[in-house]
């Protein structure tokens, strides 16, 4: 089990625990709508789709995007 802190934009922190081998996706998705979203990843912008999380991340959702 892998255990994160999940930081929402309106700066709301949560603890999450999920099974290891995921991505930052799995664990945005737990609580946000992960669609048109910037997500940091210890302080750093990574692909949410792509990155692989450990414990012990913090992962930061920030403001909208919105489509042209």
């Amino acid at each position: 089990m892998i255990r994160v802190t999940l930081i929402g934009p309106d700066n709301l922190r949560s603890n999450v625990t999920i099974r290891g081998d995921t991505t930052v996706r799995d664990v945005v998705t737990m609580k946000y709508d992960l669609f048109g979203r910037l997500v940091k990843r210890n302080g750093t912008y990574v692909s949410p789709f792509t990155t692989p999380v450990i414990a012990g991340d913090r992962l930061t959702v920030e403001e909208m995007q919105y489509r042209d």
